[in-house]
């Protein structure tokens, strides 16, 4: 999963930059608040940063789901051999 996280965030870096860059672009031609979610450019932007962020937390879920099975198999296995 490491491999995954570290291109998720990547990409996640990325993603909020050029919605960062076109944020700024818009606020120079005068575009602010509701207007913004009128541009096609934005709403693309804004959503791909937005599924990346739900792909991050989704990847934490199953690190923590998968630490969780380890601890607990390994509990399993002490638990094992102090009774043997």
């Amino acid at each position: 999963m490491l491999k995954d996280r570290t291109r998720i965030e990547r990409q996640l870096t990325l993603s909020q930059q050029k919605l960062s860059a076109f944020e700024q672009q818009l606020a120079g031609e005068g575009v602010t608040g509701k207007a913004k979610g009128r541009n096609a450019t934005w709403r693309h932007l804004n959503a791909d940063y937005r599924q990346l962020r739900r792909r991050l937390l989704a990847v934490a879920a199953v690190e923590a789901r998968e630490a969780a099975a380890v601890q607990k198999k390994a509990e399993l296995a002490a638990a094992q051999s102090s009774e043997g």
